[in-house]
């Protein structure tokens, strides 16, 4: 869903992101809740809860905001920004070129949530005598929390790139660092599922289960990276031309039901379709699916295909790693390498660079 822009930023709200809004606002608009001894009003409680909510999530919008701007100053695109389940995260479409650069952009953003908690301690002590100074105490106290949790040094928190930056510039190997990072993060994941359990059978089952699911996202988070990581470690100076396959290709008067035949035989989800020697375009699973069970052995693959216009050819000496990110940004499950006298060359696919980095790692 998305929201509008802010500095040419696109901010867009995860599925999941209503749902915390509204149980945030219902925790604080209870009689329980921190508005509950005030003298107000159940609609003035239920306003002040509501503003509350969305001032807190512009904190964490700010926080995010504070990464995006400075990683697009210093050259790295920014994609936008997701609000969603566990705050937000800035999507990047490059990497920091040095540690300082990559240190600075995941520093920015627990600073200014440690500089909005000062600012909204500050307010709440000016306004001591109104409902407002409760508002800002808790959001104050709440940055506050916020940049003390994302410093701590566990990866992927922002303290565990940080401290990713700082070995990559201690040791000059950005691969290793995030290794190091990325252990550092296990450790801590596991210590805060440890936790939750504990705290669950201590008897707070909800704020128990919610550290204990905090912990499991961090540990899954972090593994991915370090797979990634890894991943652009193995692909670091080969070129596309290395990882290209000759793929399954098929002819431009096969039908649908015979392509899906040949997808189940092979165990592809794509598949290039050929008139002798020139690439046509490529049929995928999902474009099969859109085609009406009876029509498939009617309808031929050459109607229903993603035509070669269409596609994003990559050539063969373009880094591994930027085809890579390529291939998961273009929504395809394969992308033709084509050199440049037109020649196709073969196809580069998720499936087939991954089984190429299993083969050569270390």
């Amino acid at each position: 869903m998305k929201l509008g822009r802010i500095f040419g930023i696109e901010i867009s709200a995860h599925a999941t992101w209503p749902i915390v809004f509204a149980l945030v606002a219902i925790s604080l608009s209870a009689g329980m809740g921190p508005f509950g001894a005030l003298h107000v009003s159940d609609a003035e409680r239920i306003a002040l809860a509501i503003f509350t909510t969305l001032l807190f999530f512009g904190s964490l919008l700010a926080h995010e905001l504070a990464h995006s701007l400075l990683a697009r100053s210093r050259g790295v695109p920014v994609r936008g920004i997701t609000l969603w389940l566990f705050g937000g995260v800035s999507q990047f479409e490059g990497e920091a070129q040095n540690a300082p650069t990559s240190g600075w952009i995941s520093a920015v953003g627990p600073l200014t949530s440690l500089a909005l908690g000062a600012i909204f301690l500050g307010l709440a002590r000016l306004s001591t005598t109104t409902p407002f100074g409760i508002v800002f105490g808790d959001l104050g106290y709440a940055n506050l929390i916020l940049a003390i949790f994302n410093f701590v040094p566990a990866y992927p928190l922002d303290g565990g790139r940080v401290l990713m930056a700082i070995v990559w510039r201690a040791t000059g190997d950005k691969y290793r660092a995030t290794r190091v990072a990325v252990t550092v993060g296990r450790f801590f994941s596991w210590a805060l599922m440890g936790l939750g359990i504990v705290e669950v059978f201590a008897g707070s089952v909800i704020g128990g289960l919610w550290t204990l699911m905090i912990g499991w996202f961090l540990l899954q988070s972090g593994s991915a990276e370090g797979l990634q990581a890894e991943v652009k470690a193995v692909l670091g100076g080969h070129s596309v031309g290395e990882l290209a396959t000759q793929g399954n290709p098929i002819t431009a008067d096969m039908t649908a039901d015979a392509a899906l035949q040949a997808m189940l035989r092979t165990g592809s989800r794509a598949l290039p379709v050929m008139l002798g020697e020139k690439l046509l375009g490529i049929v995928s699973l999902d474009d099969i699916g859109k085609v009406a069970p009876d029509e498939l052995s009617k309808t031929y693959v050459t109607a229903i295909m993603t035509r070669e216009d269409d596609l994003a050819p990559v050539a063969p000496d373009m880094p591994a790693t930027e085809a890579l990110q390529l291939l998961a940004r273009s929504g395809h499950d394969q992308l033709p390498v084509i050199a440049r006298n037109g020649q196709l060359v073969g196809f580069i696919t998720q499936e087939s660079v991954l089984r190429w980095v299993a083969a050569h790692r270390h």
